[in-house]
C-alpha cells in the first residue's frame, strides 16, 4: 500500500469534510476523516493545526457523560457484535438512541475499542483534473513547461497546478515543473502593515480577512498579544503544557 502524503485534492477533500475553522474539531471527527481519507487520526490533526484548526486533544476525548452503566452495555454491545455495525448503527441499537454517533465515536475511542466497530465506508475524493487534462499536464511538464503556462492553459489556480504536480511527479514519474516566478518572496505575513497590539480581535478579522477563532490561533502561535486578547500568555502555557 503506498504511503498517503498530503497534496492539493486530499487537503481540499479534508476541508470540504470538517467545514470552517469555526468550531473545535473533536477526536471522534478526526477518527471518522482519517477513515474516509486512508490515513492516522494524528496525521489529519496535525494536518488541520498547520491550517489554524482547533483541535480536541486526544486526553480530552477520554472524559465524557457516559455513566458506568451505559458504559458497559457499550462494551457488551461491542463484544457481542465486534466489527458488525458501524457508530451510527451502533448508535441507534444501544441505550435508545441517547448518544450521537461521534459520541459512540468519542467513547469507543477512549475504550481502546475501535477495532470491534465496522470501517467506515471510504470515500472517493473528487476528480478535479479530467485525463485529457492529466495528459497534457504531462505533455507541458515533460516539455520543460513552467507551473504558470500549464495553470493557465488548463485553467486552474497556480495552487491547484503545484498540487497535481506534486502527485503526478510520483504517479507519472515526471520532474517538478520550475515555477517562473518564485512564491517564497510573494508571501505575505497576516500582520503585515497591522499595528496588532493597539487592535482588538474584531479589528484585526477586518483588517486581515482571517477568522476571529483563526486571528487567536495566530496570535497564540507566535506569541502576540492585541487589545482583547492574550496570544503571548497562552503560548506560554502551550509551551508549558508541551515540556510536561
Amino acid at each position: 500500500m503506498a504511503k498517503f502524503s498530503w497534496n492539493e485534492d486530499n487537503t481540499a477533500q479534508l476541508v470540504d469534510m470538517v467545514g470552517a475553522p469555526d468550531e473545535t474539531i473533536t477526536q471522534a471527527q478526526l477518527i471518522e476523516v482519517a477513515e474516509q481519507l486512508g490515513t492516522s487520526a494524528r496525521s489529519v490533526g496535525s494536518k488541520l493545526r498547520k491550517m489554524d484548526y482547533s483541535v480536541q486533544k486526544a486526553s480530552e476525548a477520554r472524559s465524557s457523560a457516559w455513566s458506568e452503566a451505559e458504559e458497559a452495555e457499550l462494551v457488551a454491545f461491542l463484544d457481542a457484535n465486534s466489527g458488525d455495525y458501524t457508530y451510527g448503527e451502533i448508535s441507534s441499537a444501544i441505550l435508545g438512541g441517547k448518544f450521537s454517533p461521534k459520541q459512540v465515536q468519542g467513547k469507543v475511542l477512549s475504550l481502546e475499542k475501535t477495532s470491534d466497530v465496522k470501517p467506515t465506508e471510504k470515500v472517493a475524493p473528487p476528480r478535479k483534473y479530467t485525463e485529457e487534462q492529466e495528459a497534457k499536464f504531462v505533455e507541458m511538464a515533460q516539455a520543460g513547461e513552467s507551473l504558470e503556462a500549464i495553470a493557465e492553459e488548463l485553467g486552474v489556480t497556480l495552487n491547484s497546478a503545484r498540487g497535481k504536480a506534486l502527485a503526478l511527479t510520483k504517479s507519472h514519474n515526471i520532474e517538478m515543473p520550475k515555477q517562473a516566478k518564485s512564491n517564497a518572496q510573494a508571501r505575505v505575513d497576516v500582520f503585515e502593515g497591522v499595528d496588532v497590539e493597539t487592535m482588538t480581535v474584531e479589528q484585526l478579522v477586518e483588517a486581515t480577512g482571517r477568522t476571529a477563532r483563526g486571528i487567536r490561533s495566530t496570535l497564540s502561535r507566535r506569541g502576540l498579544t492585541c487589545v482583547d486578547y492574550d496570544g503571548a500568555a497562552k503560548r506560554k502555557k502551550l509551551d508549558e503544557a508541551s515540556a510536561e
